[in-house]
Formats: C-alpha cells, structure tokens, sequence
C-alpha cells in the first residue's frame, strides 16, 4: 500500500487481490487449478528383467545348482514395475486440487474450528463463509489504517470495496439458508441471524446515516463520521464471525480469534468503570451543600471529555458534551444547578447501563486489575 499525494489529501492503493489471496474461498468459488500429470511408471525394473534372466541362464549351464534359483529373480521384475503406477494413482484428482482447503489461510483458532465442522459439506460452507467475512474485515483494516494517517484520505473506493464484498456475503448466507435442507436448525437461524444483522447495519451505513460514503467525492464526510461508519461495520461483522465459530466451539471468545479484541475489551471495561466514578461525583455533588464537590465535579467532567469520552459510541458524543456545558454553565451562574446535575444524573444512568450490555463486555473477563464485569 502507498501514497499518491493530491493537493492536500492522501489517496490510499491498496492491492485488494492481496485480500482475496490471504482467504481463499474453498470449492465452488476458487479458480480451477491444472491438474498435475500423473508420475509414469518407471520401466527400468522391467527392461532389466530380461538382462538378469539371460546371465541366469548361462550360470545354469554352469551349475545346475545355481540354475534353478535363477527363475525366481526375473519372477519379481513385474512387481517391481508395479509399484509405479501405485504411486502414480495415490496423486489427488483434478477436481480436489482445484480447491483450497477449507480454513486455508486463517486465524488458527478458525481454522481449528472449521477442521473439527462434520460433514463435509457442512465444513465446506462454514469455511466459505469465514472465508467471506475475514476479507471484509481486512478491507475494514485497511480503512482503519488510512483513517490513523495525518492527512485526509480518500477512503471512497474502500468503502464501495466493504459493500461490494458484503453483498456477496449476504448473497451467499441466502443462497444457503433457502437451498439446503441437511444444514440443521441450528446452524440455520445462526446464519438467518448472520443476514439479519449484516444486512442491517449495511442499510444503516450505506443508505441511512452516511449516504454516499462509497462515493469518490461527494457527498464529503468528516474523519469522525468515517470513523463512525467504519465502526458499526467493523463491529458487526465481528461479532457474527464470533456467534458463526460459537456455533461449534460455545467457549471461543473475541480475543482469541482477533487480535484487536482485546483493547476493545479494555477500552470498554475503562469506560464502564469511569462512568460510574463520575456517577459516584455527581451524586456526591448533590448531596453536598458545599462549593469543593461542585467544583471537582466539573473539574472531573472536563477530564472525562478530554481522556474517556472518545470510548464512547460516536453519536453520543454530541449528547455527552451538551450535558458537560450545560452542568458548567449552571456552577458558574448558580441556577438551576440541582436540576441540571438531576437530569445529567438520570442520563448517566441510562448510559451507564446501554454501555454495560456490549457485547464484548457480556462475553469476556474483565482485563487484569480492573473492576468485575457489569451486573445486568
């Protein structure tokens, strides 16, 4: 991947068949391959047979002693010769090598995951599927990348990528869910839901909250809505790559299939445990009839906009800092501040809980030092 400046903006090449090579899509899906050209026998052992024969002969003439053990050495050249076309036929078909194998090119705790899927067919599915959410994800990585970079990007064409490959993915879990009946029900609502969810947040990015993001140009989105629409699909598809590899290991978690699960975990654990310290101050302050609480509150609020508020889902930024003004506004003139801190409470409250049922929240451990996962 490299740069080509233009003006002021940075435009992203990614080589997207890099992508497509990291998960091959197993069977139907893979470009045929050329079958190789089965080993010919070696006909050496038998040309010599007759050779070995002919001096056995002789030495016969010699000594009739020898003479009769010498048929019985020529007698093994055929079975030499065929041992050849043995080797020859242990060579896979044509039509196996022209796929790749199901988990070729994954996370080993995938890969391990889709080994252990039986039957076949049902492993061969479950492989492409797995195969056609990483490359999302990967495209989604990419972006990631470009939207970290101190210029402006144009992550346009990226986005359309992210579409386009999400598409086919629906188009796939939809083909399987109404074609095969030998899938069995559980498997079937897991990816009925799969389709659900995906197609859900696909609509919410694509046409509802940022349309046109996969445009080139316009219309022109800022670095924290692209920020945004990354991810809601980022976190979408991960956690239906980790409900699809629950399906058949129930104990797998989102650290241990992607790397970048954990500082989620943490990033939310900090934000959960931070939200209620400032709970804790607020009501502090309302119980207080003194000036230092108040004033340490507000003190704490602009931390917490500063360093935590980032955690937060993106459209509850705007929300969260009209409370953090409107609680400053009310110390300074000294009105209405009981009711402003009531209602900034409240609001608390229901964020803390909305924060507390993340999902990475409900199914991992809490990281070492921090406070027990959230009561629900």
């Amino acid at each position: 991947m490299k740069d080509l400046s233009l003006e002021n903006e940075t435009e992203i090449e990614i080589d997207l068949e890099e992508i497509y090579r990291s998960y091959p899509l197993p069977h139907a899906d893979a470009p045929p391959a050329t079958a190789p050209t089965p080993e010919a026998p070696d006909p050496a052992p038998a040309t010599r047979a007759p050779a070995r024969a002919a001096k056995a002969s002789a030495r016969a003439a010699k000594a009739p002693a020898r003479a009769a053990k010498a048929p019985a050495r020529p007698a093994k050249a055929p079975a030499r010769a065929s041992k050849a076309p043995a080797r020859a036929s242990k060579a896979p078909p044509a039509a196996t090598q022209a796929h790749a194998p199901a988990g070729a090119g994954f996370h080993p705790a995938i890969a391990e995951i889709v080994a252990r899927v039986k039957p076949a067919g049902k492993r061969e599915l479950v492989g492409t599927t797995f195969a056609r959410l990483l490359r999302v994800l990967d495209t989604l990585g990419v972006i990631e990348k470009a939207l970290t970079r101190p210029q402006a990007v144009k992550v346009g064409f990226l986005f359309e990528e992210v579409r386009a490959q999400t598409a086919s993915l629906l188009s796939h879990i939809t083909e399987a869910v109404s074609g095969d009946a030998r899938l069995g029900r559980d498997l079937r609502d897991v990816l009925d839901g799969m389709r659900f969810a995906i197609g859900h947040e696909l609509a919410k990015v694509f046409c509802h909250e940022f349309p046109g993001i996969d445009a080139e140009r316009d219309p022109a989105y800022s670095r924290a809505d692209l920020s945004r629409a990354w991810g809601l699909l980022q976190n979408c598809l991960q956690q239906t790559a980790i409900t699809l590899a629950q399906t058949f290991a129930p104990g797998v978690t989102g650290t241990q299939l992607f790397e970048d699960y954990r500082s989620k975990v943490e990033n939310s654990f900090t934000l959960y445990r931070e939200l209620n310290v400032l709970r804790q101050k607020v009501r502090a302050a309302e119980r207080s009839n003194g000036i230092l609480l108040k004033h340490s509150l507000v003190r704490h609020m602009e931390y917490f906009r500063e360093e935590t508020m980032h955690f937060l889902m993106y459209k509850d930024w705007g929300e969260f800092g009209r409370y953090v003004d409107d609680v400053k506004r009310a110390f300074e003139e000294m009105e209405e501040f009981e009711r402003v801190l009531h209602e900034f409470s409240q609001y608390l409250s229901t964020l803390i809980h909305h924060v507390g049922m993340r999902q990475v929240l409900r199914n991992e451990a809490p990281p070492a030092g921090a406070d027990e996962r959230p009561g629900f």
